[in-house]
Parts: structure tokens; C-alpha cells; sequence
């Protein structure tokens, strides 16, 4: 499962648990994303090369991405 299908997956429950407040639930979203943002630092500054499978999403460009 990719990451975003498990952050998917833990936002629905959430969201579908009655015992969690909006402000609980945009908070956990918050660090999720800095959590992630971070990785993603970490993994530019170790030289690692980050690629992505599939089709551009820019439009005008039909190569695949890299």
C-alpha cells in the first residue's frame, strides 16, 4: 500500500470516528504533511533520486515523467 493510500485510509476513519474533534483531526493532518515534508528533505539532502512512475501531469507534455 502507498503512502498516500494509507494516510487515505487512517483519514476515513478518523473522520468516520465520532469521538475525534476537527481540531484534533486538522492537527493530525498538519504533522502528517510536515512529517512527510521532512522525509522528503531528508531524502534530497542523502542525494537520493525521487521518481515518479507514470505520465506527466503538466499539460502540453505527453513523455513520461522521470
Amino acid at each position: 500500500m502507498s503512502y498516500i493510500q494509507e494516510f487515505e485510509t487512517e483519514l476515513m476513519a478518523k473522520l468516520g470516528s465520532s469521538t475525534e474533534s476537527a481540531e484534533a483531526i486538522v492537527r493530525w493532518v498538519s504533522e502528517k504533511v510536515l512529517e512527510s515534508y521532512r522525509n522528503g528533505i531528508n531524502a534530497g539532502q542523502k542525494g537520493a533520486t525521487v521518481k515518479r512512475q507514470g505520465e506527466s501531469r503538466r499539460s502540453g507534455f505527453a513523455r513520461k515523467a522521470e
